[in-house]
């Protein structure tokens, strides 16, 4: 071949790749090569189907007439239009992936905010994908309802929430409205409204032989030498603590640390203004990574200290309450539930969910006592619809909520002292046994509390399953041996 051929198939091959393609560029060709895509359709036959070889000509033709689109953005906007008209968009890189079964993906109302998009496979986990998104809050929405639009099925704002089903088993929930992801980083805190759009799909059916282990049988005991060692001895102490104005005792902050890590539902208790929100945003630090928490309240007031896989959906009024919301949230597929404030028949629903897989989960509560939280959780759930009997309702308390936390305002000369009065596990023959108690003794001469903490601590079997999950006795406790 010639050296003219190979000299303009260089040059042709440098023009390729000469420009460098911004994602604020490609977004704006995208929409202007729509725009007149539309032109085309809207002067078809409505009736007919387009296949996506005449939908690809048509936009190779396009494409080619814009001279001001480099060579280099030229495929990708067919394939990235093709993308959303016939698949997934901007999901297909996730979605073409065999062991990817969940999705989900936040698209901010305001195009200034971050987008994100999780996904669960049976190799890695739940993810962030780094990989580009849509465009905006306008092109999910026009892609969603394309998508939705093969099955007869059309979403707009106006609903809220909703569920599809397509013909292969997948599922997809859609809320936008009252739902948003939080942010919290170095102390800051903002929530950010956006649209949510879980999927769900089934992957490769597991046979007999996949579910049976392939370890040969052995006569004694296997032995784990790998194991992650704690000690297992220790001796019960108790421990006292000076209140001095702050709500907890290090040992009492050690054991709901630790609860928090291996997931127990808990309930956060007191009167207006004691600090059961305070105490819940604190913990939700100590959440593992990975871990999806969604937060139900009526409005976004709350402020996670996650900065990951934090769900928001709030109440609108007259339209969507937070029993609606409870129903979305366990179509998202979180690990966790966080109701900002339990009340009314909700407390039926919560505890439904806790029933169902979602350890971890917590909601506070107004009541006088811990044992009196008992009686207002029973008193809520029981007024439900389905009126479930009273004994129903409160052996699901003692067998599914571990733990209670009660929060007290104690006014005084000077102000207000807020602590932790009382934590109790819940144990499920039906009595408490107490982890905490606070014992206020009078009023100092500066007109401070007078008062301290005694620590307990947990039960044996709360001890010995922090023992199997490889986490050892704190120090603050003063257990050790």
């Amino acid at each position: 071949m010639s050296d003219d051929f190979w000299g303009a198939s260089q040059d042709a091959w440098d023009e390729v790749n000469r420009v460098e393609v911004i994602d604020d560029d490609l977004y704006k060709w995208q929409e202007m090569v729509l725009r007149e895509l539309q032109e085309i359709t809207n002067k078809e036959n409505a009736q007919s189907e387009v296949s996506q070889a005449t939908r690809e000509a048509q936009l190779t033709a396009i494409v080619a007439n814009h001279k001001e689109i480099p060579l280099k953005a030229r495929r990708t906007i067919v394939q990235t239009l093709l993308a959303d008209m016939f698949s997934f968009g901007a999901l297909q890189p996730l979605w073409s992936r065999s062991e990817v079964s969940d999705m989900q993906v936040f698209v901010p109302v305001d195009g200034r905010e971050k987008q994100i998009i999780t996904y669960s496979s049976a190799i890695e986990g739940r993810r962030i994908w780094n990989g580009s998104g849509f465009r905006d809050y306008s092109h999910v929405m026009t892609w969603l309802n394309r998508h939705l639009a093969q099955y007869g099925q059309h979403y707009d704002a106006a609903k809220v929430s909703m569920d599809a089903m397509f013909p292969n088993g997948e599922r997809m929930h859609i809320i936008t409205g009252v739902s948003g992801y939080s942010i919290f980083r170095d102390g800051n805190y903002k929530y950010v409204p956006c649209v949510i759009i879980t999927m769900r799909r089934f992957t490769s059916a597991f046979t007999t032989a996949d579910l049976t282990a392939r370890a040969q049988a052995v006569t004694e005991p296997p032995q784990f030498p790998a194991l992650r060692q704690v000690r297992r001895e220790y001796q019960r102490r108790k421990q006292y603590f000076t209140y001095d104005g702050r709500s907890l005792d290090p040992a009492t902050m050690d054991y709901l640390r630790v609860m928090v890590q291996l997931a127990k539902n808990h309930i956060i208790s007191g009167g207006t203004g004691s600090g059961k929100s305070t105490l819940a945003n604190a913990l939700t630090a100590e959440i593992p990574n990975g871990t999806v928490l969604i937060v139900l309240e009526e409005a976004p007031e709350l402020q996670p200290q996650n900065d990951t896989h934090v769900i928001r959906v709030v109440q609108r009024e007259g339209v969507f309450d937070l029993a609606d919301a409870m129903k979305a949230a366990l179509r998202m597929y979180p690990d966790r539930v966080f109701i900002a404030e339990l009340r009314d028949t909700l407390a039926f629903t919560f505890l439904r969910a806790i029933q169902s897989g979602h350890d971890g989960s917590s909601t506070t509560v107004h009541a006088n006592t811990a044992l009196d939280t008992i009686d207002v959780v029973t008193n809520f759930a029981a007024n439900h619809e389905s009126h479930p009997p009273r004994e129903m309702v409160r052996d699901i308390i003692f067998r599914r909520v571990h733990t209670i936390i009660h929060a007290e305002a104690i006014k005084k000369p000077n102000g207000i002292a807020r602590m932790i009065d009382e934590v109790v596990q819940l144990l499920p023959d039906q009595t408490l046994h107490a982890v905490m108690r606070f014992h206020q003794v009078g009023i100092n001469k500066d007109g401070s509390l007078a008062g301290y903490f005694e620590f307990f601590g947990p039960d044996d079997n709360f001890i010995q399953e922090m023992f199997d999950r490889g986490i050892a006795l704190p120090d603050s406790w003063g257990w050790t041996v």
